[in-house]
């Protein structure tokens, strides 16, 4: 019984793959009939995901060619399961040979020996990042179906290991953070930041980092009482992506901090219009979007393989030492932004379409 590797309500996302296997890949049900599909969109935010020639980026380089296998015929859906896979062309299972009888810290090798009694999977099977590039194809096509309905969602790297970056996340455009190697719009501490990762690399340690994202041209009303909110979803759905650690909204964690007079956005009403003075919310109330633009960020721990040595145990129970080696982030985080888009996305037109059956209702 695998319920965990499908989500969504009226469109619905179920992922499969392992990291070394054969190929990952997705069906999407519920995605509606004659939307062109734009695959040269999808490769564009496939190569956002892959590694560049960093240093501290994976050396495995993956081509994510994108077959469909069902619901598109002459380059548009026909209301159909949209199933597509990407085969792993670059696997090296056998990079993992001398780790194969030890359980490797921070990976999801014990708690996975633990559930399901198999020893550990080479790369971290079903649980590494290796499957975030079905959740990008995915996600591209429900980027570009709200693209159409005037909804924008985008993503940028606001910190890398303590590194702040200075960015006005209500008027930064997806182009200008496409324009940073590390899609982080503030130049300086994008410099700061690529110093600091370079540094990490010659010392084989590992940082985390915050994805910022933001959503604009969202209506009002979009989100379920009360176990369906749509910052309950989007918390899931971002914590779904492996290595992601928290998320919070708008002031977010702050705003235990502030008054409610401080923390209020107060309302006006300009030409019969309900205007927002402020964003404190984060675009969110009661669970519900209210048209504000919505802003949210995804907080990612360092990555777990780091050549240092380490204490941990194997099969057996004995007490051993490993260095894992291997080809591994530094900082996943810049990679991680496409992808947290492509889980908002996913939730927002889920969200989307629960809304418009409300409207056919008669609301």
């Amino acid at each position: 019984m695998a319920v965990g590797n499908t989500t969504g309500t009226l469109l619905r996302f179920t992922l499969f793959g392992e990291s070394h296997g054969v190929a990952i890949g997705g069906i999407i049900d519920g995605f509606p009939a004659g939307f062109e599909v734009n695959t040269a969109f999808i490769d564009e935010m496939l190569a956002q995901r892959s590694s560049t020639t960093a240093r501290y980026e994976t050396r495995r380089k993956e081509s994510d060619e994108v077959e469909f296998l069902s619901g598109i015929v002459n380059g548009r859906t026909i209301g159909s399961p949209v199933a597509f896979l990407i085969r792993n062309k670059n696997n090296r299972g056998s990079d993992y040979e001398s780790l194969k009888d030890v359980f490797r810290p921070g990976h999801a090798d014990w708690v996975y020996y633990q559930k399901y009694g198999i020893h550990p999977q080479p790369g971290g099977g079903r649980a590494s990042g290796r499957e975030t590039a079905a959740r990008v194809v995915a996600g591209a096509l429900a980027i570009d179906f709200l693209k159409g309905q005037g909804i924008e969602i985008g993503s940028f790297v606001s910190e890398i290991a303590g590194i702040h970056a200075q960015v006005d996340s209500t008027t930064i455009s997806v182009q200008e953070v496409l324009q940073s190697d590390l899609y982080c719009p503030d130049s300086d501490a994008s410099r700061k930041m690529n110093a600091f990762l370079e540094k990490l690399a010659d010392e084989n340690d590992s940082a985390g980092g915050v994805v910022s994202t933001f959503v604009r041209g969202l209506p009002a009303g979009l989100g379920e009482p009360v176990f369906a909110k749509i910052s309950s979803l989007l918390a899931a759905a971002a914590l779904s992506i492996p290595a992601a650690r928290g998320v919070d909204f708008g002031d977010g964690l702050t705003a235990s901090t502030l008054l409610g007079s401080e923390f209020n956005d107060v309302m006006h009403s300009v030409n019969g219009k309900t205007v927002f003075a402020t964003n404190h919310s984060g675009g969110i109330q009661a669970g519900i979007s209210n048209g504000n633009t919505l802003l949210m960020r995804t907080f990612f721990r360092p990555p777990s393989s780091i050549a240092k040595v380490q204490q941990t145990v194997d099969l057996k129970g004995n007490q051993v030492q490993i260095e894992v080696k291997g080809r591994h982030d530094v900082c996943f985080v810049p990679r991680a932004a496409v992808v947290v888009s492509s889980m908002v996305a996913l939730v927002i037109m889920d969200l989307f379409l629960q809304k418009k059956s409300y409207d056919l209702g008669g609301k």
